[in-house]
C-alpha cells in the first residue's frame, strides 16, 4: 500500500489578482485540514540584480496586501508566515518552495501582468512545470 505524504508546509504566492485570492482560501482551507502552516510570498519582479534589504522590500508593499490572508489564517488557526522576494515570480517561487521543504504550492492561474494577452498564466505554467513539489492550480 502507498503511503500519504503528510502535507505540513503550504506556499500560496499572492500577487493580489482574484485567482490569487482565490488560491489563498483555498490554501487556507487545506492547511486548517491537514494542520499544516501556510506562507504567502510576494514576489517584486526585478529584472535587475539590486539588492534590497528586507524592510526595504517591506515598505515597497502596502500593509494591507498581506493583511487580509494574515487575518484569514489567524480566524482558521492556521500558522501563518509571510515574505516579500524579489527577481522573477515564477523562479523565485519554485526556489523558495525547494529551499523551506514546502510541500504544496497553491497558485492562481492568472495573476496580474502588464501584457495579460501574451503572458497568460505564465508564472503559474512555469511553477507547474518546473516544480518538484505538489502544485494546485486555482481558477
Amino acid at each position: 500500500m502507498i503511503e500519504r505524504q503528510k502535507i505540513k508546509k503550504i506556499l500560496v504566492p499572492l500577487d493580489g489578482s482574484k485567482n490569487s485570492l482565490k488560491a489563498l482560501e483555498t490554501g487556507v482551507h487545506l492547511a486548517k485540514e491537514h494542520e499544516a502552516s501556510l506562507t504567502v510570498i510576494h514576489v517584486i519582479h526585478m529584472s535587475h540584480k539590486k539588492e534590497l534589504k528586507q524592510k526595504e522590500l517591506e515598505e515597497e508593499v502596502p500593509p494591507e496586501f498581506f493583511l487580509s490572508a494574515k487575518n484569514l489564517a489567524v480566524k482558521n488557526d492556521v500558522p501563518f508566515n509571510s515574505r516579500i522576494l524579489t527577481g522573477d515570480p515564477g523562479h523565485s517561487i519554485v526556489e523558495y518552495s525547494d529551499d523551506h521543504n514546502i510541500d504544496v504550492i497553491v497558485i492562481g492561474a492568472r495573476g496580474i501582468s502588464t501584457f495579460k494577452k501574451i503572458f497568460l498564466g505564465s508564472v503559474s505554467n512555469y511553477v507547474m512545470h518546473a516544480s518538484k513539489v505538489a502544485v494546485m492550480l486555482i481558477k
